[in-house]
């Protein structure tokens, strides 16, 4: 999947949004899109639900005045991740 692909998924949750559908009506989360036990292709099936609900938020958090704290949580989740994986590492 290229990168072009990824902004036209995240731009088709950003209108999905305009339109007034739900985050939980993501069509990545229909039954004949889910992966089929391939581990490549949940790859790209996750990176096509995340992309999806990634335009949806960002519209829904500019349509509610929240899109600086939202863009600062996604900032500060992208941070704690790399300190996840080195706690987890240390523990196993």
């Amino acid at each position: 999947m290229t990168i072009e692909e990824l902004i036209d998924i995240q731009e088709a949750g950003s209108r999905a949004r305009v339109l007034g559908l739900k985050a939980h009506e993501n069509p990545y989360l229909a039954a004949h899109r889910m992966p089929t036990g391939d581990a490549g292709a949940l790859g790209d099936w996750l990176a096509r639900h995340d992309a999806w609900k990634f335009g949806w938020e960002a519209e829904d958090a500019s349509r509610e005045g929240r899109i600086v704290t939202h863009f600062k949580e996604l900032i500060s989740i992208a941070n704690r991740r790399p300190l996840d994986a080195q706690c987890n590492s240390a523990f196993q």
